[in-house]
């Protein structure tokens, strides 16, 4: 009796000790990316999506509507376009994410293993920086996957009363329609969910009970202002998505080397060793560990699909996340496992891989705010340096007005990219309209009606790299009368050195 109360202490001590480490790490994170969306200014897509959120729409065309309806929500409510303001909500979001990553991670494999996996969720660069803070989808899908996830495995690993299970169906499927109005990885956690249920023989009975299909109808109503939105418009949003995953030239491995690298790379491969080998070891167990089969069924989905799409387009290493968002509770519990064997090399392997990620940060800060590591090393950060996509272009709106170029007879202001589009729309698009003039406006096709333009003159912006690009010039050139060229108008960073030209024209007599 002793020996099992001194065991029961020592539990309960370590859940303490894991909880409050836990809430340490969320706690100077949350303080260090605060810190870090003072510098600087929003990035291309973030630009564009907090400029879409001056005009509600039940969706749009490139995302499902949450995280533009947010920014858009706070905005008004605070009568600001305040960068550091418009990320607070997504940074509370991850906040959050971590404790419902270590709640998960606990109830499944305990508290050591949750702290673990909340360490590494904050050590892997693509997280903690992007998703934890940046006006994305992935911030509002990050945390109602998991909070979809944390009910799930309330209601299908505990005994309880039916009427009980039937509200946590409900509550899950209304998590897991927020998660699918985030974005539309959210439709993975269904498939997982349903997959699970049907391979489990002991979990088969919630599939002639109405829980789940209560859940699965509460989530369809969220989404239904998705669907609406694109049965007016032409199905482009689902096209959109679709075309991004088609591949012109068929199988190929061209594309499947830098889907891999960029999935390390944005996951660090100190981590990525040890989330493949939970991974893999889950399946390899398969229905008989419940615990290990439901989260290796969340994470399969987006992974699979979207590393099997490489093999026929070009795509993006972050389509692959959400999927291995599910691994981290995994790799916290071998975590532990390696800990116990060999505890002096995890602790020196993590104690690596958090300095690393620090030097990273203060490199890219110093250089996003004064340059500095560029001019030393000018290899290091040229060509291209990312942290010019993270300097505003509210520059443009003091030499408009200053220059009087904009008036009846000019109108508006366009650019020739979408992405700069959306950064000239976020600077200076409130009070007057920006277009897109490109082959694939996204959203801007639906912001402003181009036709009622014609005839009039256009300011066009952008910088020298896209105006140089793909014969963009000429091509713009023969829907005006003529192009007049204007002076450019030269961004700073924070410290007031000049990070680059944004160059102007006037286009007389746009023709449509």
């Amino acid at each position: 009796m002793v020996a099992r109360a001194d065991t029961a202490v020592f539990a309960v001590d370590s859940a303490v000790s894991s909880c409050r480490a836990v809430l340490l790490v969320i706690g100077a994170a949350t303080v260090l990316r605060i810190a870090l969306a003072s510098v600087g200014g929003l990035g291309f897509d973030e630009s564009y999506m907090a400029a879409n959120a001056r005009i509600f729409a039940l969706s749009y065309v490139d995302a499902t509507p949450l995280h533009v309806w947010l920014v858009g929500l706070v905005s008004r409510l605070f009568d600001s376009h305040n960068p550091v303001l418009l990320r607070l909500p997504f940074i509370a979001l991850f906040a959050a994410s971590s404790w419902l990553m270590y709640r998960l991670t606990t109830k499944l494999f305990g508290s050591r293993a949750g702290l673990w996996a909340v360490v590494s969720f904050n050590l892997a660069p693509v997280f903690t920086l992007a998703h934890a803070s940046w006006i994305l989808p992935d911030g509002p899908l990050i945390f109602f996957s998991l909070a979809t996830a944390n009910i799930v495995t309330g209601i299908v690993l505990t005994d309880l009363p039916p009427r009980r299970a039937t509200l946590l169906w409900i509550a899950a499927g209304i998590c897991a329609g927020l998660a699918m109005i985030s974005k539309y990885h959210g439709a993975f956690l269904f498939l997982a969910i349903l997959t699970f249920l049907i391979t489990v023989p002991e979990q088969r009975r919630w599939l002639a009970m109405p829980g789940p299909w209560l859940g699965a109808f509460a989530a369809f109503i969220i989404f239904l202002p998705v669907l609406v939105w694109n049965l007016q418009h032409g199905l482009v949003g689902a096209t959109f998505q679709a075309d991004r995953l088609s591949g012109s030239s068929g199988l190929t491995l061209r594309f499947l080397p830098q889907s891999l690298g960029g999935q390390i790379a944005y996951l660090t491969p100190w981590a990525f060793v040890i989330l493949v080998y939970g991974l893999g070891r889950a399946f390899w167990r398969g229905p008989s560990s419940p615990r290990e089969w439901l989260l290796a069924l969340l994470a399969i989905g987006p992974i699979a699909v979207f590393t099997g799409a490489a093999l026929f387009a070009p795509g993006l290493p972050h389509w692959e996340m959400p999927g291995w968002l599910f691994a981290f509770p995994l790799l916290g519990a071998v975590c532990v496992e390696l800990t116990d064997r060999w505890p002096r090399f995890m602790r020196g392997g993590t104690t690596l891989w958090a300095g690393v990620l620090v030097s990273m940060l203060v490199i890219l800060t110093i250089q996003l705010g004064t340059g500095a590591i560029g001019r030393a090393a000018p290899g290091l950060f040229s060509p291209p340096d990312p942290t010019l996509d993270l300097i505003d272009w509210t520059e443009l709106g003091p030499p408009m007005r200053d220059r009087g170029l904009i008036d009846d007879k000019t109108p508006a202001v366009a650019a020739l990219y979408w992405m700069e589009a959306g950064k000239a729309n976020f600077a200076i698009g409130r009070d007057v309209p920006v277009l897109c003039l490109c082959a694939d406006p996204q959203q801007f096709k639906y912001l402003t009606p181009i036709a009622q333009f014609i005839g009039k003159d256009l300011i066009l912006v952008g910088t020298r790299d896209i105006l140089n690009n793909n014969n963009r010039m000429p091509n713009t050139a023969a829907r005006f009368q003529r192009i007049e060229p204007l002076p450019p108008v030269v961004l700073h960073r924070d410290s007031g050195q000049p990070a680059f030209e944004v160059w102007m024209f006037r286009g007389v007599g746009f023709k449509g």
